[in-house]
């Protein structure tokens, strides 16, 4: 039989230190057995906290609400099917280091593989995703309260120190569960007065940003000062202030910069779209780096890396924030674990004079930028290109712009319109590159942040995560759900399956055959379904003006928006050719 009085106190123990070690926000899921812990949330004045009854879409929206906020928000469960229910989220959150701590409520010891109902193998259920997992004893006086302080302490840490990650602490309750506010043995309670009475946190763990080593410095300074013809890549990268000293490096050094647009600059104003460069045989027969310095994580777009391996540059360096291996093709020659933004300062000042590239490269994207404008005019068609295009003209700096995978975030990452003064924050699931969970993670995203938020997601996606809409109507800020809905996986149409007509539509392409109007009736969300570029222009504005969430919706064919794709990069292939003088 359980003591009710000291489960409700080491509850309270372990949220109260959780919300002071800076995760004071729970996401927590109905149950029995995890009864203990809720109670302690909502009893705390310290503590937000919103209910999802799906864990998984609890999951994804701790992740979006991490991202935004770089604190770990903590997924709250009761026992069985519910904890297996946060895997995705907890793979996409490791492997894009984004902090994540899971507090699973379960059965004691006696009711575990014997046949007891709702239990199931909870210690170590996410495996190798998790940076630290740790089994909690039972509630007992027998335990001291300082090593559960020092517990939740070190979990914290963990999730927050490199490489950042999920952390899942499995917590055994007896019952009865309900809270119960007795008087608890008082030498059990005295170690702890001073941090009763305190408002500091048990441990405070210092992380500071990691120098780069000097000889690692040395050789990339004579490299980069020696180098014929040197590359930047910005990739994957969460930090604004190392986004910025990536750019000043580009800027100072004066050589080409590829901006990913997960890397926070793709949308300033002094940074060219490189992705419409490289999507070009022409230009990579052009342009031949010898040196190659990639500043962050991963890329949307395969034309990179289709480049190096044409290339085979003699020195691809790679400088990451973390201990994790970056060299998806096993090329890089130099590899350096320390801050972005200082290992950029340390760069800077180490060669002088301009690329020989740079001034025809702004004749071509002067020129590319005419092509795209013509392929989006008013009148024409609305379309993934025209989308992304004016999405990203017409979205205001206080709102946020979260990217589904698959095409939306390609469409962005390629046609986006530059010329924002200030970066728009955008967010994407890049760490496994799912389509599950995307309207979850954003709706966290936009919470984290408190600012309002357009979301560009196909069909696919959108059903994936279907009911999370329910979710939008209970934010604090109105999301607009740009729903791209082309009857199936419109990235399959670019591939070689493709051509196999026998099976790719029923086992490929997958049309569903849907409309969002009557998902967006049942969740009380406005709607709208612009035919044509203008209209999905007027739509969006009104949208973005308004107090209200909506759904979009862009019925778009797949056989055209690939046609619409291969035409418009054949003539940026063309452009290519005459602006960097290929003969």
């Amino acid at each position: 039989m359980n003591n009710p009085q000291l489960t409700t106190v080491w509850s309270s123990v372990m949220v109260e230190e959780l919300i002071r070690q800076g995760a004071s926000f729970f996401c927590i899921s109905p149950g029995s057995r995890s009864t203990p812990l809720t109670a302690a949330i909502a009893r705390n004045p310290e503590a937000s906290w919103k209910m999802f009854p799906d864990e998984r879409s609890a999951g994804f929206f701790a992740l979006g609400h991490a991202r935004a906020t770089g604190f770990p928000a903590v997924l709250v469960c009761t026992s069985g099917t519910a904890v297996a229910n946060y895997l995705p989220a907890v793979v996409e959150a490791s492997n894009d280091r984004i902090p994540m701590l899971i507090l699973s409520a379960d059965r004691p010891f006696e009711l575990r593989e014997c046949g007891a109902n709702q239990t199931i193998r909870q210690n170590g259920i996410f495996g190798t995703f998790t940076r630290w997992q740790m089994e909690l004893p039972e509630p007992s006086t027998s335990i001291p309260l300082q090593s559960l302080l020092s517990t939740i302490a070190h979990g914290v840490e963990k999730s927050l120190n490199s490489p950042r990650g999920p952390v899942h602490l499995n917590q055994p309750f007896r019952e009865p569960f309900e809270p119960e506010s007795s008087s608890t043995p008082e030498p059990w309670l005295e170690p702890l007065q001073a941090w009763q009475t305190g408002r500091r946190p048990s441990t405070v763990a210092a992380q500071p940003e990691k120098h780069p080593d000097m000889d690692s410095m040395r050789t990339l300074r004579e490299l980069t000062g020696n180098a014929r013809q040197p590359l930047i890549i910005a990739g994957n990268s969460t930090d604004e202030n190392d986004s910025r000293a990536i750019a000043e490096l580009a800027d100072d050094l004066q050589v080409p910069l590829y901006a990913d647009m997960t890397s926070g600059l793709r949308f300033s104003s002094s940074i060219l779209p490189w992705q419409q460069a490289f999507a070009s045989p022409e230009f990579r027969n052009a342009f031949r780096p010898d040196l190659v310095i990639h500043f962050g994580g991963g890329l949307i777009s395969r034309h990179p890396s289709d480049a190096l391996k044409q290339w085979k540059p003699d020195h691809l360096a790679v400088i990451r924030n973390h201990p994790g291996r970056y060299s998806p093709d096993h090329s890089v020659t130099l590899s350096i674990e320390a801050s972005l933004r200082l290992t950029a300062d340390a760069l800077r000042g180490c060669r002088t004079g301009a690329s020989a590239l740079m001034a025809p490269a702004k004749r071509f994207f002067t020129e590319a930028d005419r092509e795209i404008a013509a392929a989006t005019a008013p009148d024409l068609p609305v379309s993934e290109i025209g989308t992304a295009r004016i999405v990203s003209e017409l979205l205001p700096p206080d709102h946020l712009l979260f990217l589904s995978n698959s095409m939306p975030v390609r469409a962005m990452d390629t046609y986006a319109h530059t010329g924002k003064e200030n970066p728009i924050k955008t967010g994407t699931n890049r760490g496994a590159s799912g389509i599950d969970g995307i309207i979850s993670t954003a709706a966290g995203f936009a919470e984290g942040h408190g600012q309002p938020l357009c979301l560009m997601i196909g069909d696919l996606a959108f059903l994936h995560d279907l009911n999370a809409l329910s979710l939008i109507n209970s934010l604090r800020v109105p999301i607009q759900l740009i729903l791209l809905n082309n009857n199936g996986g419109g990235i399959f149409s670019f591939l070689p399956v493709s051509e196999f007509d026998d099976i790719f539509e029923p086992n490929f392409a997958t049309p569903q055959n849907f409309s969002g109007r009557p998902a967006a009736a049942m969740f009380g969300l406005d709607y709208a379904a612009p035919l044509t570029n203008s209209e999905f222009r007027e739509s969006l504005l009104s949208a973005l003006n308004s107090n209200r969430s909506t759904i979009i919706e862009v019925v778009c064919s797949r056989s055209e928006n690939v046609r619409l794709h291969r035409a418009l990069q054949a003539r940026l292939g063309l452009l290519a050719t005459e602006a960097f003088f290929i003969p």
